[in-house]
């Protein structure tokens, strides 16, 4: 069998030289460059697809009290608060959630005249915006941009 000098094994523990790991540690914040933005899109976008659902219940619920109260309610609080206006109307404490969007904003809610406006101002929660920023109305607004 043979032996291993002493210098050979001083030369296999040695490890990694400096240049070796930086190169390595450049490879992963390439990587992660790439993969990092894709990652917060796509949770863009699905906060964006979400919001959009749970207007579409909150759509639903307004057409519910405008079937059983002949008439939109004055606020959006109408889900948890019963209205005093409209005995058919029962609200529900678990609806809190329909009363935020994914970015826990508040919905801004207007009735107008036979229709409403169920606005989201997305991301950045100002008017405006593009992408995720860009306000989202419900599929019922009598409004949309």
């Amino acid at each position: 069998m043979r032996r291993m000098s002493s210098k050979s094994m001083a030369m296999n523990n040695q490890g990694f030289s400096l240049a070796e790991i930086m190169i390595v540690l450049v490879i992963i914040g390439a990587i992660l460059g790439i993969i990092l933005p894709k990652i917060s899109e796509g949770r863009d976008n699905a906060n964006v697809k979400n919001t959009r659902m749970r207007m579409n219940e909150v759509d639903t619920k307004l057409m519910e009290y405008q079937a059983e109260c002949g008439k939109l309610p004055s606020t959006i609080d109408f889900l948890i608060t019963d209205a005093p206006d409209c005995r058919n109307w029962t609200s529900n404490s678990k609806n809190k959630s329909l009363l935020k969007d994914e970015w826990q904003t508040d919905f801004s809610y207007e009735a107008k005249g036979n229709g409403y406006i169920l606005k989201s101002m997305g991301k950045d929660k100002k008017d405006g915006g593009t992408g995720p920023d860009k306000d989202i109305y419900s599929e019922g607004s009598a409004t949309e941009e």
